[in-house]
């Protein structure tokens, strides 16, 4: 046995015979023994030697046996030694003193040198039985510890996933629940492109944003296209073996360790879509992966696929209904070739105005990111019933006269019924809502002169007092058959101007906080001049 591993003993006695037998006898049995023969060298030797078992004699010179063995259990490293005690004397009182100053054994003098061999060798293996107990327990307490982490971040991951709302805030609480997990320094999340041919990266951890711009790659070559060609998780000096509980197969490399784990949305409606690749390395302390941080990753990566797919599918849907929402409300400006891109600056100013009052203390509890959402998609349907109005009327060149105005303003009955006959079918969807709201009523004023329904201050929704007056500031600064454009100053002064009766006074300062972004947006979608505003200026 080398001496690193042989069992130590510490002999404590002023009998320098025994001492000389105890110690023969010890190291012929491999032992390595030192001798102590007072109680306060004992001490000395303890804490340098750090036995492994101690046999002490009772009556020392000094202080006492009963009091050294005290005072050794509190040296660092020697609070769990195994001490035996020996002594002359056997009545009950000593034996009791011994056992509860932290003795293990009480030996009788005379005694046999082999009976005292087989108690060293016992309470030794007692206490590297206990020792070995304390270590498993240990790393048991680690290993659950290290396990309800996990569990823990996987489960705030998925709760944090649920309140995600884009793609860009799924793959940032990816990366930072796969580095918390894990502890490794670099962390990359692949999503294939629109055609499916290539891997582009699309977030990373450990990797310089140069980088990362550039890093693009074939969706069917290298580690990262085979796992999203295959669909099987790849392990490189993994600690286990066999497959997983997904049943996805596991490959193993003999190079740095590494995991890689296709990014799966498992769907009942649709079939399974692979969306891309994370990929794991640089695992902290240069250890493997543990079979436990495997699953945990997969786990990530499956949550993180599938709400990165529901994301993309509600974009897509949102997509369609803009397009669908734009495309109908162009019926109501197709016979009309004067108003140009009149929809596409009302939905932007509606935009932008929304977002100033969402940072407003009197509009806080009304608006917030969906309701701008809402109105920026639904404010190209504010004139739909104009797809009932006669042509001459729609589109004649002068005033209107007042039999005319009236068949005018018909339009916005007729296009809030038409969308209130939709929504009947499809129950109140907020977006449906918001349309019949525009509709209906962005031609009603603050001070209740306006049409169709002569509703005033707060009984006109928000929504239709945002598009008056983005309305009202496109028709001011937009050029008509009867008339040339005003310039944006005079058209914010004109709109200024009519707080209180026409607007919202409460509006006003909001809009004048965002006019410079509405000029701005006028200049990047004006409209050519009309040939009968040419014909009429010359």
């Amino acid at each position: 046995m080398s001496e690193i591993h042989r069992p130590k003993v510490l002999i404590v006695d002023d009998d320098k015979e025994l001492t000389f037998v105890l110690r023969a006898h010890l190291v012929s049995a491999d032992y390595s023994v030192e001798v102590a023969y007072d109680g306060e060298s004992a001490l000395e030797h303890a804490a340098v030697f750090q036995p492994d078992v101690v046999v002490m004699d009772l009556s020392l010179p000094g202080i006492s046996g009963i009091e050294a063995t005290r005072r050794i259990q509190e040296i660092p490293g020697l609070s769990d030694v195994a001490i035996i005690m020996i002594t002359g004397r056997s009545d009950s009182d000593h034996v009791v003193m011994a056992l509860e100053a932290g003795a293990l054994e009480y030996v009788v003098k005379p005694f046999e040198i082999v009976e005292l061999l087989a108690r060293i060798r016992t309470v030794h293996r007692l206490q590297e039985a206990r020792k070995e107990l304390d270590r498993l327990n240990t790393e048991l307490s680690s290993q659950v510890e290290d396990r309800t982490g996990r569990l823990r971040t996987l489960y705030n991951f998925t709760r944090s996933l649920n309140e995600a709302r884009d793609r860009d805030e799924i793959l940032d609480l990816t990366i930072k629940a796969v580095g918390e997990v894990t502890g490794s320094r670099r962390i990359s999340i692949l999503l294939k492109t629109d055609d499916g041919r290539h891997l582009r990266c699309a977030r990373a951890a450990g990797i310089d944003e140069d980088v990362i711009r550039r890093i693009q790659v074939p969706a069917n070559s290298g580690i990262a296209g085979t796992v999203f060609t295959t669909g099987k998780t790849y392990i490189a000096n993994a600690l286990h073996d066999g497959g997983s509980a997904s049943g996805r197969r596991k490959e193993s490399y003999e190079s740095d360790t590494f995991v890689s784990t296709p990014l799966i949305a498992t769907s009942l409606m649709t079939s399974d879509e692979t969306l891309g690749v994370l990929s794991i390395t640089d695992k902290a302390g240069d250890t493997n992966f543990l079979p436990d941080e495997v699953e945990c990753i997969r786990s990530i990566a499956d949550s993180s696929a599938i709400a990165l797919h529901n994301v993309l599918h509600r974009e897509r849907l949102d997509e369609s209904v803009n397009v669908l929402l734009m495309t109908v409300g162009r019926l109501a400006e197709f016979r009309d070739n004067e108003t140009g891109n009149h929809l596409e600056r009302v939905r932007e100013y509606a935009r932008v105005l929304a977002g100033e009052l969402m940072g407003s203390l009197s509009h806080e509890h009304l608006v917030n990111h969906e309701f701008i959402d809402d109105i920026h998609r639904a404010a190209p349907m504010h004139d739909i019933g104009k797809v009932a109005v006669a042509d001459q009327i729609l589109c004649k060149p002068g005033k209107l006269t007042a039999e005319e105005f009236t068949v005018m303003k018909t339009h916005c009955d007729i296009g809030r019924s038409v969308i209130e006959s939709a929504m009947a079918r499809t129950g109140p969807v907020p977006i449906l809502k918001m349309c019949v709201e525009i509709a209906g009523s962005h031609h009603e004023r603050f001070d209740g002169r306006g049409y169709p329904d002569g509703l005033k201050g707060d009984e006109i929704p928000l929504s239709a007092r945002i598009i008056g007056i983005v309305d009202a500031y496109d028709a001011i600064t937009s050029n008509r058959r009867y008339q040339r454009a005003r310039d944006h100053d005079e058209a914010v002064a004109t709109i200024e101007a009519d707080a209180g009766s026409h607007f919202d006074p409460g509006l006003i300062q909001p809009f004048l906080n965002c006019a410079d972004e509405f000029n701005r947006i006028r200049q990047a979608h004006g409209d050519p001049v009309p040939e009968q505003v040419l014909a009429s200026a010359t």
